[in-house]
C-alpha cells in the first residue's frame, strides 16, 4: 500500500542538504487572491531555524508570514513540507525565498505520482467546474459545471473525458474545481486544480483534460486529503492487477 511517512527530525536536514547538493526540482505552492500559484524552486541552504530556496522568477506576490507549500523531487521519493515565508529578497531577474525551518516532513513514493488507471469494473463521475473564467474572453459560458467520466488518478493529478461540444470552454493553464467519488462507498472528494493536458480523440466525440493537483502539501488538511487519494491508487492498484492475472 503507498502511504505517506514521517521523515525522522534526525533525517531533515540530511534531505535538505543532499537536495541542494543534487540541485533537485522543487515546487512551491502559496495562495494569491484566493487562486493557487506554483513557482519552480531549488534549495540553496538553510540552518536549524530556516531554510532557503531560489526561485526561478520575480517574487513579487510572496509575503513574510505568508504559508508555502513544498515538494521537493529526490530520488525515489518525494518530500512535503508546510512552512511560512520567513523572507523574500530580489537577485535580479529571480529572488530568495526564506522560510522557516518545518517541524515536520513527509515522504510519500514517486511511483504514487504515476497515473493508475481507473478499474475497468468501475464507472467514476467527475464534476468541475471554472475556478474563474478566461479574463479576456467575453465568450462566458452558460453552464455552471460540467460532468466527465474519469480516466486515470496519481497523487498528482488526474485526467477525464467529456463530450467534444464542450472543448471550447478548457484550455491549457485554467484552474478547475473538482469533486468525484472514487468508489461508491466512499466520501467525494472535493479538490483545486489546473489544466496541464487537453486534446481532443480521434474519435472526434470526446475531448480529454488532464490535471494537477494543486494545493494538497500545503496544510494538513490537503495533506488528508492526500492521504486518501493515496488509498484509493493503492485499492485501484490491487483491483488492476487482480484483473490483469485473470485476463
Amino acid at each position: 500500500m503507498i502511504q505517506k511517512k514521517t521523515v525522522d527530525i534526525s533525517e531533515m536536514k540530511g534531505i535538505l542538504s543532499e537536495s541542494q547538493q543534487e540541485n533537485s526540482p522543487v515546487i512551491g505552492s502559496f495562495m494569491v487572491n484566493g487562486k493557487w500559484r506554483l513557482a519552480e524552486l531549488t534549495v540553496c541552504g538553510g540552518c536549524s531555524d530556516f531554510v532557503d530556496f531560489y526561485c526561478q522568477s520575480a517574487c513579487e506576490d510572496l509575503k513574510k508570514d505568508q504559508p508555502v507549500g513544498i515538494c521537493i523531487h529526490l530520488g525515489h521519493f518525494k518530500y512535503l513540507f508546510d512552512s511560512t515565508v520567513r523572507a523574500v529578497e530580489p537577485d535580479g531577474t529571480r529572488c530568495q525565498i526564506s522560510l522557516h525551518f518545518p517541524d515536520k516532513i513527509e515522504r510519500v513514493e514517486r511511483r504514487a505520482y504515476h497515473r493508475q488507471p481507473i478499474p475497468a469494473n468501475t464507472k467514476v463521475k467527475v464534476i468541475f467546474w471554472h475556478r474563474g473564467y478566461l479574463d479576456e474572453s467575453e465568450n462566458t459560458p452558460g453552464e455552471v459545471y460540467w460532468q466527465g467520466t474519469l480516466l486515470n488518478l496519481s497523487a498528482g493529478g488526474t485526467r477525464f473525458e467529456i463530450e467534444i461540444e464542450h472543448k471550447e470552454h478548457f484550455r491549457i493553464g485554467q484552474l478547475l474545481g473538482i469533486q468525484f467519488t472514487p468508489m461508491s462507498y466512499q466520501k467525494p472528494l472535493l479538490l483545486e486544480s489546473h489544466v496541464k493536458y487537453a486534446e481532443e480523440q480521434s474519435d472526434n466525440r470526446h475531448f480529454r483534460i488532464g490535471v494537477e493537483f494543486l494545493g494538497l502539501e500545503a496544510s494538513p488538511e490537503g495533506r488528508q486529503i492526500l492521504d486518501r487519494i493515496l488509498e484509493v491508487i493503492s485499492e485501484y492498484e490491487t483491483i488492476n492487477t487482480k484483473e490483469n492475472i485473470k485476463s
